[in-house]
């Protein structure tokens, strides 16, 4: 719970130094490559590169740790690394997933021949009792809302959503997850340029990856990524409510004080408008976002989204000394507040 502006304003100087930590990842920027282990294309730009297709069935553990050796010996590369595996029985998988926890990398868990989610969700609490950092590789297909419940209350780390060839429906399928609280977001996606990365950024997911994209574009993405954080100070910043954002975009919304998409997300979230006002209040208490004179409801708390223009909520943080980037920043860390589940 936030009692004090040092609490809310913690995260102004680290943010743009680092855009996600997850277990023991630490990732500079929300991209990651994911390259077939037989040919690896190291990148290092990337905040997470994937070494692929590892079927545990065929081919030993050994082997993986054998290629982790060879990308060290390239001096490559600079981004955290994950090891992508499947295979028919546990065991090599728990192999795996103590190397993986001994080498700090991200284990990355294919369901291609795991489709029993009972077995799934004993394999993850089995796994994760390694330390191992885990993510779960799936289509939307067979994320039915009960499994998604269930992965929230696991100690999942990552929900890995292949949305391949989805096209128009793959950031909804984002939202779908990311409303739903649990384990962070990575999105396999069709991504041709930034807009479409930073669409399913906005929409909930924590970091995009791409498979088989050109080097030079994964590259230059990863810098531009890695740029826009710098520069706005909350990379993955949700859309608005009224703009089909997911729950965090509740940082951004007006008191409840007319019939609004807001009312509709407060009901997902488990608020009463009621308590919504109450929250927002309490933890702007204290920061620079409790101030705010002369915007619509007095207090930055309540005002939009840096790239909306309003004249009256730049004025208010001139006033303040705040900037757009620390003003995010803020945003950021009252949304991950606002929906804790004891905020």
């Amino acid at each position: 719970m936030v009692r004090s502006s040092e609490s809310l304003i913690s995260l102004v100087d680290t943010f743009p130094i680092l855009m996600l930590e997850v277990g023991y990842l630490h990732l500079d920027n929300p991209i990651a490559i994911i390259s077939s282990y037989h040919n690896p294309a190291p990148n290092g730009a990337a905040g997470l590169f994937l070494l692929d297709g590892f079927d545990l069935d065929d081919v030993p553990v050994s082997e993986m740790e054998s290629c982790l050796g060879n990308l060290n010996s390239m001096k490559a590369p600079e981004s955290a690394i994950g090891l992508s595996v499947t295979c028919s029985t546990d065991e090599p998988l728990m192999e795996a997933a103590r190397l993986a926890s001994r080498k700090l990398c991200l284990l990355d868990l294919r369901l291609t021949k795991i489709r029993d989610p009972l077995r799934l969700l004993e394999l993850i609490s089995r796994l994760k009792r390694t330390g191992v950092t885990l993510s779960v590789r799936i289509r939307p297909e067979d994320l039915t809302g009960d499994l998604l419940k269930r992965l929230k209350e696991t100690d999942l780390d990552l929900i890995h959503l292949d949305l391949r060839g989805l096209n128009g429906a793959g950031p909804k399928m984002v939202k779908k997850a990311a409303d739903n609280r649990g384990p962070a977001i990575m999105a396999l996606a069709d991504v041709g340029e930034f807009d479409d990365a930073k669409l399913l950024l906005s929409m909930g997911a924590d970091v995009v990856s791409l498979r088989g994209a050109d080097p030079e574009f994964a590259e230059w993405l990863s810098e531009a990524m890695k740029e826009y954080g710098s520069i706005i100070g909350w990379c993955n910043a949700p859309k608005h409510i009224c703009a089909g954002g997911d729950l965090r975009g509740l940082a951004f919304c007006c008191p409840p004080v007319k019939h609004c998409a807001v009312l509709g997300a407060l009901k997902k979230a488990g608020m009463t408008p009621e308590e919504f006002v109450e929250r927002k209040l309490r933890l702007a208490k204290g920061t620079p976002l409790e101030k705010g004179e002369g915007t619509c409801f007095g207090s930055l708390v309540w005002c939009c989204k840096i790239t909306k223009p309003c004249y009256l909520r730049d004025a208010a943080l001139a006033r303040t000394g705040l900037s757009g980037k620390e003003y995010m920043t803020l945003k950021k860390k009252l949304a991950e507040e606002l929906l804790k589940k004891n905020s």
